[in-house]
């Protein structure tokens, strides 16, 4: 089944200008319907694919992305005379 532009962006809950940056990019593909340039129309198995590819797994815990502190133990510090 084709779906037009507003279908999608109701299927996905995002604008009808998100779907159409979507197909620009060439992340979505469509089918031109019409003379012309034709109306955009994309197929439900198309949309999968787009849904498919955009899927994120989770991969346990989430790792910190900060280095883990040094431990600088060894070094002697001068202590401030005040």
């Amino acid at each position: 089944m084709l779906l037009t532009v507003a279908e999608v962006g109701e299927r996905l809950k995002v604008s009808s200008s998100f779907v159409y940056r979507l197909v620009a990019s060439g992340q979505l593909a469509v089918v031109r319907v019409g003379n012309g340039q034709g109306r955009i129309r994309i197929n439900e198995t198309d949309l999968q694919i787009y849904i498919d590819s955009r899927r994120v797994e989770e991969q346990g815990p989430k790792q910190s992305r900060c280095q883990p502190r040094l431990s600088l133990q060894h070094l002697k510090l001068p202590e401030s005379g005040g």
